[in-house]
């Protein structure tokens, strides 16, 4: 059998199922992929079938299962494999899982809500990239006042680090009495976003939790618990990164269309 075309040592751990593109890359500039008898670099191209690839000394084998969780991940848990300094990650709640997999994006470890967990890099990779444009969608609760006006600005655009973040949509969700509560949706995935929306209209986030990400929403999943996803749900992942969103509406299209799952 003849081996496939050379591609970045990046691309071949996430087809892999090892970690997304951004966290292989991780990886190698920690210096644990080799690549046969060498050290990897970034950039780096091997030829699949023809070298071999190590992480931490244990060589890369191809051809997993795909698998996909849905987590509702509690506060206190960091959205990562391995911690150096032993606190608590999301893996320890997936116990039940065989293979190998890796989250998809992060969530803070003082944030909730929906964790997509796989050994998939290539989904990975479309979800997370913000070309792609697939929505996540926020909770916000904050003590701050209920002023349309910051809504407004919000949806106006932020500048963050130099940047103007422009957010999908926002509004105020009805609530009669407790905090206020805002409805944030965002394609971008720097750390903090969604916190630093807030902090730069006033308001001071209380409680963050991810509802949403694309077609795919937390549902009925108790917080802590986790679930497969099915394969109309991942068809629709893949979906939604290969046509991008419109805005709320189009995601409540797709809410509509995987509601029996």
């Amino acid at each position: 059998m003849s081996a496939e075309g050379p591609e970045r040592v990046s691309k071949f751990l996430a087809r892999a199922g090892i970690a997304s593109r951004r966290h292989a890359e991780e990886l190698i500039t920690q210096g644990r992929v080799m690549v046969n008898d060498h050290v990897a670099v970034i950039g780096e191209k091997v030829v699949p079938g023809l070298d071999r690839v190590f992480v931490d000394g244990k060589e890369v084998i191809q051809g997993a299962k795909r698998v996909y969780v849905l987590l509702n991940k509690p506060a206190g848990y960091l959205s990562t494999c391995h911690d150096p300094f032993g606190r608590p990650t999301v893996l320890s709640l997936v116990g039940g899982v065989k293979e190998r997999i890796f989250p998809v994006g992060r969530l803070d470890m003082d944030a909730e809500g929906l964790l997509l967990l796989t050994n998939d890099g290539d989904l990975a990779y479309l979800l997370t990239h913000p070309k792609h444009r697939v929505v996540k969608e926020y909770i916000v609760e904050t003590r701050g006042p209920r002023d349309e006006k910051k809504i407004r600005e919000i949806l106006s655009g932020i500048i963050i680090g130099g940047k103007k973040i422009e957010v999908d949509y926002a509004r105020f969700l009805d609530v009669e009495r407790g905090p206020v509560r805002l409805l944030i949706a965002v394609h971008e995935g720097e750390k903090h976003l969604v916190k630093e929306i807030c902090h730069a209209v006033g308001y001071d986030v209380e409680r963050l939790t991810r509802t949403r990400i694309g077609p795919l929403t937390l549902g009925d999943t108790p917080t802590g618990k986790w679930r497969y996803l099915s394969d109309q749900e991942v068809r629709a992942l893949y979906g939604a990164a290969q046509k991008g969103w419109e805005g709320e509406d189009d995601a409540g299209k797709s809410k509509n269309r995987i509601q029996d799952h």
